[in-house]
Formats: structure tokens, sequence, C-alpha cells
């Protein structure tokens, strides 16, 4: 059975825990979890022979339960990517464990992937519409299901930095500490509130993530979620309102660092149940470490899933914002998944790499939005300021890259965006780009002339053969312009033929 278990680790800057997990039937085997209060401006700890010891007793307890295979990710939203780096090398030195920083829009799809497959009832009450309201430590997000799939996700700005805020707001009207944070969140939700209640909307669920004082108060021990009427949290709200830090602290039985959020986080879900219609909540203590161990359960197939449904949704959602043609985009998909799944040997990248050319394809022509003049260096710098769910920094930004080099322009060595990338790195945007290239130009006129491709890799030329009954004449212009490209990185040259039967 130990070759089975799993140990996630997950550090956030409140605490260090430790869930021994079985990958076949994903059920918890064990937990450990240690709380620190010493913080620094970063949001962690300042002694972190705290972290280190904690770590080794984790390493301890793994051993005893026969564990070999573990991995320590950390939530980076309170810290900047210098602070991450130093963080993770001095848990390095002391505990020869690596930190996986993890983004927001990471949190964001470990958190959903949970939801999915270890609520009970998911797919019952996400029938119909139904909302994820993640109550992160830096973003609050808004999730939105429906016919038993991820639909979209909004980060709202109500972190930690914007509590501080709030504090200095309050300081300036003392007497009236409720009405400020209920006028200061209703601003922050105010986007929303225009993309989220056309006439007659009704969310009959809406599940609660990270609420940590509900969750302790009603969630039965041993279970993952509980029902939480409307009626009853309208009576919890009121109370929560008109009572004390120190009744709270009884009541709720949680520590000052928490109770410090709690009314902001009931006026946050009472405004978003008013918004929504909401009928019923949903508590739930499925969390980002139940998400990470899925995915290791996918890697190691001992589970056969899907995972990347949310990503390309979220590359669909963010093409469909900036009203890219979506037939070209099918299109290109599917010309660059064939020419990658037919060039295996020669570009030797794997099922990760294809996944995010799939994404490419799907959002490289966003910057057309803006203005079709050098469109491909605004969809980089858009893809930039919008990382897609799922994604590493470092995938996100690979993507910003194919994106701006899939055109006209080529990745150089004096280039500063492509000088800055890892030479690792730097080969995938290159390869990618190339194929990617090639892909684009087959349907250069927008009018998807070409019916299907064939491919035939020889020595020293990659000939593609093209079945069209119309006139390709753009195509072929175009293809021998972006087929430069091709040729520099993988040493052979793409020539394009028609052929006007199917074979």
């Amino acid at each position: 059975m130990a070759n089975k278990l799993f140990g996630v680790i997950y550090l956030t800057p409140r605490q260090i825990k430790l869930s021994i997990i079985d990958l076949k039937t994903l059920k918890l085997i064990e937990s450990s979890t240690a709380i620190y209060f010493q913080v620094t401006d970063e949001h962690y700890p300042k002694n972190i022979e705290l972290v280190a010891n904690k770590l080794k007793g984790f390493q301890q307890l793994l051993k005893d339960y026969g564990v070999k295979n573990y991995r320590l990710w950390g939530n980076q939203q309170a810290l900047d990517d210098v602070s991450a780096r130093y963080l993770d090398e001095q848990i390095f030195v002391r505990t020869g464990i690596r930190v996986h920083w993890l983004n927001i829009s990471q949190l964001t799809y470990y958190k959903a992937i949970g939801i999915i497959n270890h609520l009970d009832n998911f797919k019952e009450i996400t029938s119909e519409q139904t909302f994820l309201l993640s109550l992160g430590s830096e973003r609050v997000s808004l999730s939105r299901f429906q016919h038993h799939k991820f639909v979209s996700t909004w980060d709202i700005d109500l972190g930690s930095e914007h509590l501080d805020d709030l504090s200095d707001i309050i300081d300036l009207s003392p007497s009236a500490p409720v009405e400020v944070v209920d006028d200061y969140i209703g601003s922050k939700l105010e986007n929303l509130r225009h993309i989220l209640t056309p006439s007659g909307q009704i969310a009959p669920h809406l599940i609660l993530q990270d609420a940590r004082a509900l969750n302790q108060k009603l969630i039965p021990a041993g279970q993952d979620t509980a029902l939480l009427s409307l009626d009853h949290f309208n009576e919890l709200f009121k109370m929560v309102i008109h009572s004390s830090e120190q009744f709270l602290i009884s009541y709720f039985d949680i520590d000052e660092h928490i109770v410090e959020r709690l009314i902001p986080n009931f006026i946050l879900i009472e405004k978003i149940v008013r918004l929504l219609n909401v009928k019923q909540l949903v508590l739930s203590n499925i969390t980002v470490s139940d998400g990470l161990a899925i995915e290791q359960a996918q890697k190691t197939h001992l589970i056969k899933q899907d995972l990347s449904n949310i990503i390309l949704t979220s590359a669909e959602n963010m093409a469909n914002r900036y009203l890219t043609s979506h037939s070209h985009r099918q299109v290109v998909t599917s010309l660059a998944l064939h020419l990658f799944d037919q060039l295996k040997r020669l570009h030797h990248l794997g099922k990760r790499e294809r996944l995010l050319l799939q994404i490419t394809a799907t959002v490289d022509d966003i910057g057309n939005y803006i203005s079709q003049h050098g469109h491909y260096r605004h969809s980089a710098y858009i893809l930039e300021a919008n990382k897609l769910i799922g994604l590493s920094d470092e995938e996100n930004q690979l993507i910003a890259e194919i994106s701006r080099y899939h055109s006209s322009e080529a990745p150089e060595a004096d280039e500063p965006h492509f000088q800055r990338l890892e030479p690792a790195v730097q080969m995938k945007v290159a390869k990618l780009a190339a194929i990617l290239r090639l892909a684009d130009a087959l349907d250069d006129s927008r009018e998807e002339k070409i019916q299907k491709i064939s491919v035939s890799l020889q020595t020293d030329q990659l000939i593609i053969y093209a079945y069209a009954t119309q006139n390709i004449a753009l195509e072929k212009w175009s293809f021998k312009n972006k087929a430069a490209l091709f040729t520099e990185v993988f040493g052979i040259q793409p020539i394009l033929k028609q052929r006007r039967r199917l074979q």
C-alpha cells in the first residue's frame, strides 16, 4: 500500500500542513498541521527554524508510514519572486526539500478540481448554475459551474493587504465600522454586479471554501461538508455584525488572527448570497491539498481523469472576451496539434507542451482586440497581465512568448523578451512557435479552405500535403514566409503541396 501513498505538504502564510493520501482511492490516511503566527511583512514566519523543524517532523511521520514520495508546495500570494526564492533556499538548506510555489490561478484551479472530485453531491447541485466562493488569505475567488462543468472564475481583491487598508479607513469613522466594511466590499463587487445579475438569475447553491469559522462550528467531525440554510446563515450574520470580537472567538472557537477577518467575510458572503439569489449554502473543508493529490494521482496513472478541461475553458473564455474568431482558432488548433503529434521524433516534447500549444492556439490572436498592427505583441502583454487558471508562472510566460512569436516576429538572441527566459524554456518557445506558425499560415484567409493535411517527414524536408479544392495561393504565400523559423529551429525545410482530392 505504501507505494500508493503520497505526502502533500502545503505551506501558507499561516500554517504548514502534511496530508498523507492514498492516491488510488484519494482517501486521507493521516494529517498533521502546525499553525504559527510569527509573521514578517511578507506574511511568512520570521523563525525559519520553526518551519524546518516541522518539516523534519513531517519527514519522520512519512518514514513511519513508509511513504517515499512527497512534495512541498507553497502559497506564493504574499511573496514576490525574490522573497520566494530566498525562503525556498532557506528551507532547502535546512531540510533538503524544495518549495514548489503556487500562484493565484493555480490555487483557484486546485481548489476547483478538489471540489469537483470530492464534493459528494457535486453532479447533483451543479446540474443547475452553482457558484464556489473561496475565501483565500490574499485573494477571494468566485467560480461558476453549470451542467457539472467549470464555466468561469473571477478574482476579488479582498486579501490581507486590502483588509489593512480597510482598518485605516475604519479609523476615520470608528463609530460605524460595519457600514464602512459594507461599503468597501460593495465597491469590490461592482464589476461582478454587472456580469452576474441578469434578470431572474438564481443560483440555488453557493459552495463556501476556506470559511474556517463556519466550518469549525458547523461541519461535523469526520466529514468534509455540511449544508447551511439561508435562514440559519442570516441569523449568524446578524449575530456576527453585532457581537464583540471576544464573544466571536469564544462562540466559533477561533483565534484572534481569524476573528479579524470574520465580519468582512460574513458581509462578503451575505452580499454574494443576495447578488446571486442563493437558496442554500454548502460548507466545505475541501482544500488546495486535495486538488494537489488528485493531480498526483492522475500523473501516476492511478486515476484516469482529464484535468485540462478547466484550463482550456479558461483559455476559451479569454479568447471569447477579446472577440477572436471561434472557427479560425478551432482550425488552427486542430492543425497545430496534428503537426505536433506527427513530429514527435523531431521536437521531443511531451503531453504538457502539447496542452500549452493547444492553449496558445486558442489565445494567440487576442491582441487583435487592441489593434491588428502588431497584434502578436498586444497578445503577449495581455497574457502577461492575465494569467490563465491552472498554469504556473513559467507556463503562462511560455504561452505569452509563443503568442508573441506566432506571426511575423521571430525569437532572436538579442530580443529582451527572449533573453530573459531560461535556455530550456527558450527552446520550448522556439519549437512550439515554429509549429504554430505553420498551422496559422494554413488558414491565413480565415476561410477554412484546407479540409485536412498529411505529413511526410524526410531527412531535410517536411512535406505537408494540404487537401483543398479552392485556391490556396494566400496560404502558400503565408506558409513560405512563416516557414523560416521552423527551418532555423529544426534544420528542416517545410514545403506545402496542394492535393485536390481527399485520400
